[in-house]
């Protein structure tokens, strides 16, 4: 033989000792402090030994100085054999006629 036990509708046992609403009381409170602690931690870590780390700041300093964009070249200037007067100190060798300088100094 089989029993069957059939409970009548909206006769279902209802907990009215508080045990489960205190229960769930403490998990709440222990998961917020649980997060307090985190986020604690987490800006203590942020805020001081990890700050130099990834902050990005940097003392490296590079300074680039351009090369001179202009260069001078002075070139020295030809004699202007045209131009009369003044002391010729050194004097072309010969006379200009291919012959003997009389100027010349004697060969011993």
């Amino acid at each position: 033989m089989n029993q069957i036990n059939i409970n009548p509708p909206g006769a279902e046992p209802v907990d009215t000792s508080g045990d489960r609403m205190a229960a769930a009381g403490i998990n709440l409170i222990t998961v917020l402090i649980v997060l307090g602690v985190l986020a604690i931690i987490a800006w203590y870590l942020f805020t001081g030994p990890l700050r130099t780390v990834g902050s990005g700041s940097s003392t490296t300093n590079i300074n680039i100085n351009p090369g001179p964009t202009t260069v001078t070249i002075n070139t020295p200037s030809a004699p202007n054999p045209g131009a009369g007067g003044g002391n010729n100190n050194n004097p072309p060798p010969g006379d200009g006629t291919g012959g003997n300088n009389p100027n010349a100094p004697s060969k011993p």
